[in-house]
């Protein structure tokens, strides 16, 4: 197992006290991680205190009310600090005057690995984890937020865990720096068990945990069975909306009253409406754009189902767990999706939705006319599959077991959290 303490800890941390948690974010509020947001509202619920480090400015446009109920305080670094910058060299000269070795073995590693922007935000970080009490940090993504964490972490002298998701972990220019990214981290969380698997044979000796993004539940959908067909995603190549186009193009002689929704917006967002239009159905597509928790609520409402055919895409950039596809199920709305990654341990084949390979319109289409065409039994796919949500996805438990990860990694106790949850 890592050795997660460099040096002694920056703060005194009395016997079994709940950790003090400074979340490393590379942007927040970020309206397209809305698994961020619930997990940071429950674990302030659980009992945890949360501060926020955010690597950039705040986004523009649209965000999600319930950011408000966060009680977190937020702080967004300078994104390309300077070492001659008056502040950031104020910090790290403390920084370095307070623990010499600590700060030189640091330096070094992130000048060679080419971190040495992110080493600089490191040092904000170790500060404000010295001057306000901070017992743990904890980063969301393999990426720069990571880096960040680890190098804070051995320059405040605390611990640090990451969760990673999916583009982080496979995408071809992360996948190559994984390890570094996440070395001395007292766990690696991440989303599913297809994940924990590919992480266990690239990680070896890291500590694995599984946590679900949780997932409450929400109202029952009404499904009207001459409601469109809804797909929430970022318009992005492993989401496969080309090929739902595809697939709608295909039935739009025998089914006239087929309409889609796809709420989102993304780099192939012109692509896409091209497409539309020269598949001639783009009367019967609706692109909503960037929506909020409350608008896809409404798009929920109307919809009478949802389709998401997730792809591995060239760049081996995929999902590890897509949280809309159990925001749907939690609603009782029937899925439709790809038998790729971690989709099939909660979209099981005809017991709570239905699955079809990736990149097959033809496939696609019959899915979802098996659906418009039973809408009892698409109803009761989405029974199924909110039951399962309720079982396998309750927030309070994925907030209880990342309490547990922090504690335990603040006191030093052996992991003995489950390297997977049985989902």
């Amino acid at each position: 197992m890592t050795d997660v303490l460099v040096g002694p800890p920056a703060v005194q941390v009395p016997p079994h006290a709940s950790a003090r948690v400074l979340y490393v974010l590379k942007r927040y509020p970020q309206l397209s991680q809305t698994f961020v947001l619930r997990e940071l509202l429950e674990v302030e619920r659980a009992g945890v205190e949360v501060g926020i480090e955010a690597l950039g400015p705040q986004a523009s446009g649209p965000e999600h009310p319930e950011v408000g109920d966060v009680r977190a305080t937020v702080r967004y670094l300078p994104r390309r600090p300077k070492l001659r910058d008056r502040g950031a060299r104020g910090v790290h000269v403390r920084l370095a005057l307070r623990h010499p070795v600590r700060w030189v073995r640091t330096a070094r590693a992130a000048r060679r690995q080419g971190d040495w922007r992110r080493f600089v935000q490191a040092g904000l970080v170790a500060e404000r984890v010295r001057r306000e009490g901070w017992t743990h940090l904890h980063a969301h993504f393999a990426t720069a937020a990571a880096e960040v964490a680890r190098d804070a972490a051995a320059l405040a002298g605390c611990t640090f865990t990451v969760t990673a998701h999916a583009k982080d972990i496979y995408h071809h220019s992360h996948a190559p720096h994984l390890a570094r990214r996440v070395r001395g981290a007292a766990a690696v969380i991440t989303v599913s068990d297809f994940n924990v698997g590919h992480l266990r044979a690239t990680l070896p000796g890291a500590r694995l945990v599984h946590v679900p993004n949780g997932v409450g539940l929400e109202q029952r959908a009404p499904l009207p069975a001459d409601g469109p067909l809804l797909c929430v995603a970022r318009l992005v190549a492993k989401k496969g909306v080309d090929t739902l186009l595809r697939a709608v193009a295909q039935l739009a002689d025998r089914d006239p009253d087929l309409r889609l929704e796809i709420a989102g917006d993304g780099e192939l967002s012109d692509d896409l409406h091209r497409l539309a239009d020269e598949l001639d159905v783009g009367d019967r597509v609706r692109f909503l754009g960037s929506l909020s928790s409350q608008q896809i609520d409404a798009a929920y409402r109307r919809a009478s189902m949802f389709v998401l055919p997730c792809r591995i895409d060239d760049d081996g950039d995929r999902d590890g767990m897509p949280t809309v596809i159990l925001e749907a199920m939690a609603r009782g709305v029937p899925v439709v999706s790809t038998d790729v990654i971690g989709i099939p341990e909660v979209v099981r084949h005809g017991t709570t939705g239905l699955l079809v390979p990736p990149d097959d319109p033809t496939r696609l289409a019959a899915a979802i006319e098996t659906l418009r065409t039973d809408p009892e039994g698409a109803r009761e796919l989405g029974r199924a599959a909110r039951a399962l949500v309720a079982e396998k996805f309750d927030p309070q438990r994925s907030a209880e077991l990342l309490r547990e990860v922090f504690t335990r990694a603040v006191h030093g106790a052996p992991e003995t959290a489950r390297t997977a949850t049985g989902v």
